[in-house]
């Protein structure tokens, strides 16, 4: 215990740790500022909302038609807020829109909006039975939950962009855990003490999977912590199509499973993908004679996947949606999930198994050093 102890110590207080945990901290605070509170607008009464004003407004207007999906409720929104018609160039929705109206919009009228360029203000508001929702509505089993989702949409989106920054401060922390020993020529030395080898091997294994559980866990609670003081939570049992602004369709069932039970899956896939890089980050460290290398290494392999993922399909693709890079994707996942329950045991069982593999590699080259 003292000897993990001391590993753990040593991640800890590097000054590329410091530097660069607190680094990431601030840049997901600005990414959830600037591209999450900043860019929401409602439109009410004819006066226009920005950012935090608009979101408080939001959740105010939609907390009266919240519960159950009924057509009379379209109709009091319809009747109270209209329907919106502006679109302003480069501005991702319809300018003139508010929650409500821009979700009756989306999901219950002939109106589109795909881009600046192509667009259909709405014209007519149909019933629920006309539409997918009540081809959701009838898959399901029951009445379509309505609120106000933007806070678990805010909360995915900055995690993230989080997981992306907690991978950069795993690959830099976690790189010089065998190689700064090989680099400092500490390695007889160590190998001579009381512990030994395996105890030495093992305590350093153990320091950098709980420094990248402690980071991951961090990061999860910083993101739901300024979604929830912002947007709120509201909304955990609706259809997570209407969360992630995507078209719902019976023949994908992930798009109508409840938000709660999607953002499960991503935190285990996120832990997952941290896992997973952390083994391959200290396996490269162990074949590598110094931190740059293994810090350069490390992260050539983390981002390969991307140019794998553009070069191949079939295998090649499956292999790269079970890399950390992917992983740590909301859109990936949706894919995966989409693709069925065979899929996805699959990857888990591959993710697993290149855990294992590549941290028992790393033990062992890092032992067999002289």
């Amino acid at each position: 215990m003292k000897l993990y102890r001391m590993e753990l110590y040593k991640l800890w207080h590097q000054k590329i740790f410091a530097i660069c945990a607190v680094c990431t901290v601030l840049i997901t605070v600005f990414y959830f500022g600037a591209l999450e509170v900043d860019m929401e607008i409602a439109m009410v009464d004819g006066q226009r909302y920005y950012g935090y004003e608009a979101v408080k407004i939001n959740r105010q207007i939609t907390e009266k038609y919240r519960g159950e999906l009924t057509d009379e409720k379209v109709a009091g929104i319809v009747e109270e807020y209209g329907l919106p018609s502006e679109v302003v160039y480069d501005y991702p929705g319809w300018r003139d829109a508010n929650y409500l109206n821009g979700f009756v919009t989306d999901y219950l009228s002939d109106g589109y909006k795909r881009d600046w360029n192509n667009y259909k203000a709405p014209t007519a508001v149909y019933a629920i039975a006309d539409t997918q929702l009540g081809e959701i509505e009838h898959a399901m089993g029951g009445k379509i939950l309505f609120a106000y989702t933007n806070g678990w949409k805010a909360f995915l989106d900055t995690l993230q962009m989080g997981m992306i920054l907690t991978s950069v401060l795993v690959l830099l922390s976690v790189s010089t855990v065998f190689a700064q020993e090989e680099q400092t020529k500490m390695l007889p030395l160590l190998f001579t003490t009381q512990e030994g080898k395996i105890k030495d091997t093992y305590a350093k294994m153990a320091a950098a999977f709980t420094l990248t559980v402690v980071v991951y866990i961090v990061m999860v609670l910083l993101c739901l912590l300024m979604s929830f003081c912002v947007f709120g939570l509201d909304g955990a049992d609706c259809p997570l199509g209407m969360a992630l602004s995507k078209e719902l369709l019976v023949r994908f069932s992930v798009s109508y499973m409840p938000i709660a039970s999607f953002v499960r899956m991503i935190l285990g896939m996120d832990l997952l993908a941290m896992l997973l890089l952390c083994a391959i980050t200290m396996c490269v460290s162990a074949h590598c004679t110094s931190s740059f290398g293994a810090v350069a290494m490390a992260a050539i392999l983390w981002g390969a996947p991307l140019l794998v993922r553009m070069l191949s399909g079939g295998l090649g693709y499956f292999f790269t949606s079970c890399m950390p890079l992917f992983l740590i994707m909301t859109d990936s996942v949706y894919e995966a999930v989409s693709w069925g329950t065979r899929y996805a045991v699959a990857m888990l069982w591959v993710i697993i198994a290149l855990t294992l593999i590549c941290a028992e590699e790393g033990c062992r080259v890092y032992r067999r050093q002289p």
